[in-house]
């Protein structure tokens, strides 16, 4: 009877000590779990923090490059402008929604409620993430387009560079030929008005000559009418000198 007895008290605290050590096991488990659970926890709220951080910093750095974009799209040509308008309408809704999430975001943190604010961080990556590839393709039409309009302008300077180098070495002979031109016409407006002054000149001096002419044949008869009177009066001799006379005054 005492053998039975020490061994059913040896079973029961045998019972006892392996139910503590359990207990106690589990306890310090549990403890480990729960803090471990807590701990990351707080390394998720953490992280979530600086993601929300770092994600309001791209909201702002997208929206500052758009905005730039749209400055920038107001000197490229109408189908470009107008292909903008319509990528910065898109854009504009989805930054739009981006600073909203960022909002519930931050919500989500002041509730500690890790996982709705997992899910919705990444819901705004990618969107931020849509948003940056939006720009950023049409940052590089932006820039071809800027690429060409510059090899247009620089195409249009060396034209007119050209064109000047040819007028700096075209004139010389541009302005002797013009010159020579000049001068030709000068010089026919010249003989034209020396032609008009000599027929005017040659038409008064046949006038002249002609009043003259008019004159003398007025004037001869009447010399010739006096002649005889002369002869009458006097000798012959000198009505012969007087008509010789008048015939050389003719």
């Amino acid at each position: 009877m005492p053998i039975v007895a020490f061994l059913l008290f040896a079973f029961i605290a045998f019972c006892i000590v392996c139910s503590v050590t359990g207990i106690i096991v589990l306890g310090l488990s549990w403890h480990k779990i729960t803090g471990y659970l807590k701990a990351r926890r707080e390394r998720d709220l953490i992280a979530l923090r600086g993601y929300h951080g770092r994600l309001s910093l791209v909201v702002s750095e997208l929206l500052s490059r758009a905005n730039e974009l749209d400055q920038q799209s107001k000197y490229l040509p109408a189908e470009t402008e107008a292909e903008w308008n319509r990528v910065y309408e898109k854009l504009g809704r989805a930054l739009v929604l981006m600073g909203d999430t960022l909002t519930i975001i931050r919500e989500r943190l002041e509730e500690k409620n890790v996982k709705s604010g997992r899910e919705v961080t990444l819901l705004l990556c990618r969107e931020a993430t849509w948003v940056s590839r939006r720009l950023l393709s049409f940052e590089q039409k932006l820039l071809s387009a800027e690429k060409k309009q510059i090899e247009h302008i620089k195409a249009v300077q060396e034209a007119q560079v050209r064109q000047e180098a040819q007028d700096v070495q075209a004139p010389p002979s541009c302005t002797a030929t013009s010159e020579v031109h000049m001068s030709l016409e000068t010089q026919i407006t010249l003989i034209s008005e020396i032609k008009d002054q000599l027929s005017e000149v040659s038409d008064g001096a046949l006038l002249k000559e002609d009043s003259d002419r008019t004159m003398s044949d007025v004037d001869k008869p009447a010399k010739t009418l006096d002649t005889p009177d002369r002869s009458t009066t006097s000798d012959g001799g000198t009505s012969d000198a007087s008509g010789k006379s008048g015939v050389e005054n003719s």
